[in-house]
């Protein structure tokens, strides 16, 4: 149930959501927007005093996420840019009428005015392709080098998670780990490989990851990074 009225003295617009939660949250949407989450019987004293006390947070947050959408206009991939995927550089080009957008030549040909939705979908389909192309066989190679064995590969477009490994140990890797460098590719499929004899993250998973990469957390940080430079760009 959503509330659209806010106290004339705060600062910023809000809007008031009561559910059936037992704890009052302040979310912060992308778009900067705020948004109130209270129980269902929490008096409106409580819950802006408690956004009161929160209005530093607030703002600083919302000023974050305002700078971010004004980065996020600013990133945009067109003709004559490239991009690097999976250790090789591919130049973008418009594609001749007639032609179909994709790879094609070391080349990835997008529509002409193509869209931002545009973009990003042909760039998912050529991430798809390469990480069929090169994750498989690389999985098999490195699972050979270190002991490991797992049932099969999938590529998938999750968004939130770099690779998975199932209770079968069947290895998915997301389409978007194509973006990212060979070495942080490999400590992806190391990770997952690791998950074939601990499936968590007990300190004798990390172990088995450390004696075989023992410069993983740089790895780890690139991904970050990596996956907040994707999010500007819609990727």
């Amino acid at each position: 149930m959503a509330e659209k009225k806010s106290p004339p003295l705060l600062p910023f617009p809000c809007s008031l959501n009561r559910s059936r939660r037992r704890t009052l949250a302040i979310h912060i949407h992308p778009d900067a927007t705020v948004e109130i989450r209270a129980p269902l019987k929490l008096s409106q004293t409580r819950i802006w005093a408690f956004v009161r006390e929160k209005t530093p947070w607030i703002l600083q947050k919302r000023a974050e996420a305002l700078a971010r959408q004004d980065l996020r206009k600013q990133s945009v991939l067109s003709p004559g840019d490239s991009v690097s995927l999976l250790g090789r550089t591919y130049p973008l080009e418009t594609a001749a009428p007639g032609i179909s957008p994709g790879l094609a030549d070391g080349r990835i040909l997008l529509p002409e005015g193509a869209s931002r939705e545009e973009t990003a979908a042909v760039l998912a389909q050529v991430c798809r392709r390469l990480a069929k192309e090169y994750l498989p066989a690389c999985a098999a190679e490195l699972a050979q080098r270190w002991g490991f064995s797992f049932q099969g590969v999938s590529i998938t477009g999750a968004r939130t998670r770099w690779g998975s490994c199932s209770g079968k140990n069947h290895l998915n890797f997301s389409l978007r780990l194509a973006w990212a460098s060979l070495q942080a590719v490999d400590y992806v499929i190391l990770h997952e490989l690791a998950h074939t004899w601990e499936h968590n993250h007990s300190p004798r998973f990390w172990a088995i990851v450390a004696e075989r990469m023992p410069g993983y957390r740089q790895q780890e940080a690139e991904l970050k990074a990596l996956q907040r430079q994707l999010s500007l760009f819609d990727l």
